[in-house]
């Protein structure tokens, strides 16, 4: 195995949580991009996320520009990155993650949108890898600037706003499915945010700023897609309401890297 591994952030435009009596079958349907990435390196006793001990147990280090619990599915590239080092690049790792998201009610359907890669990943079956589905659609090749807004449990997520997660998610993936498009992807993320309401007034009029071409929010999480000659001047703009991050939208995936 690998003693380097780079592993994609996740993060979920709108979704449709599909629940079962077992891990493998549940999961989430809808649509998400891939961003930046974390680098895993395996070394030393513990799992490390930012230098944070999360477990004892493994060996794993993870570096990465995005805080766990915020909404760049971070617990799920932990989980990864855990099962490649107990059974390689095997897609059981990939299950063995999946089971523990769901398990510990950190996510639903990132694992399996990870695993896939690409860039613009639709779900349309939920489940684990081998279970659930997915197609990988192209990107424009444009700029991302996130800004973290709050640290926000997503098991308390799912279950306070069980009910308009439903029901928007339900009628978002229908709509996508629909004329499934990166521009498509955009509006729906943008009406879905609102509904559920992790965007508000403020986060909206960002829209309005030059070369802004959509923007929506994932529970803690503000995402917004730039032009490339605009990036600067948004991310400046961002900074008030928490850390920006810098991205470029690319083909992305789970990937062994040179020592």
């Amino acid at each position: 195995m690998a003693k380097r591994l780079f592993i994609p952030h996740h993060i979920s435009g709108f979704w449709l949580p599909v629940y079962t009596d077992d891990p493998v079958t549940t999961g989430s349907v809808g649509a998400g991009v891939l961003v930046g990435g974390a680098v895993a390196v395996y070394e030393g006793v513990g799992v490390r996320y930012n230098d944070v001990l999360l477990e004892r147990d493994g060996g794993v280090k993870i570096t990465s520009p995005f805080p766990l619990g915020y909404g760049y599915a971070a617990s799920a590239v932990v989980a990864i990155a855990k099962a490649i080092g107990e059974a390689g690049l095997a897609p059981r790792a990939f299950v063995k993650a999946h089971v523990e998201e769901v398990s510990r009610r950190t996510g639903l359907g990132d694992v399996l949108a990870i695993y896939t890669g690409g860039c613009l990943v639709a779900r349309v079956k939920a489940g684990a890898p081998g279970i659930g589905e997915t197609y990988s659609m192209p990107c424009p090749k444009v700029g991302v600037v996130t800004a973290d807004l709050a640290q926000i449990s997503t098991g308390h997520m799912l279950t306070s706003r069980h009910s308009v997660i439903a029901s928007a998610g339900a009628e978002a993936v229908a709509e996508f499915l629909k004329n499934p498009s990166f521009e498509a992807f955009l509006k729906i993320a943008l009406n879905f945010s609102k509904r559920v309401g992790f965007l508000d007034a403020r986060m909206e009029a960002l829209g309005k700023l030059p070369g802004v071409l959509g923007l929506f929010a994932k529970k803690g999480v503000l995402v917004v897609f730039v032009e490339r000659d605009w990036i600067l001047d948004v991310a400046h703009a961002v900074e008030a309401l928490g850390k920006v991050h810098v991205e470029t939208l690319r083909e992305l995936r789970v990937e062994p890297l040179l020592p």
